[in-house]
């Protein structure tokens, strides 16, 4: 395998590990660990709709991934209050979505 693309995948599991896997008793405790198969989303680590929003600009400018067909409330919900339900549900978002756009230079999932 190309070392830049390791070098990539390293990287952005750094990133995500180091911004949102948070300690298990806020201090102190071990970390979650983060794969390419760690979801983002409600049924992982979870990523609040603001830090997603910071998180993914970052990813989209640090790794030069076009932002063409990107949609984050794809993946996040807002959640104001009384703002409805996401129509369609909400999909998946793993580490291993923004390795390979990454690699790709431009975002490849609907």
């Amino acid at each position: 395998m190309d070392i830049f693309l390791m070098s990539i995948e390293k990287e952005i599991i750094d990133y995500i590990f180091e911004q949102h896997s948070p300690r298990k008793y806020y201090l102190f405790g071990s970390r979650p660990t983060i794969t390419l198969d760690t979801e983002l989303t409600e049924a992982g680590i979870d990523i609040l709709w603001e830090d997603a929003e910071d998180t993914l600009d970052y990813y989209f400018k640090h790794w030069k991934v076009k932002l063409e067909g990107f949609d984050i409330t794809r993946y996040f919900d807002p959640a104001f209050l009384g703002s409805p339900e996401p129509d369609p549900p909400l999909k998946p978002l793993y580490v291993w979505m923004l390795v390979e756009s990454a690699k790709a230079g431009r975002w490849l999932y609907d």
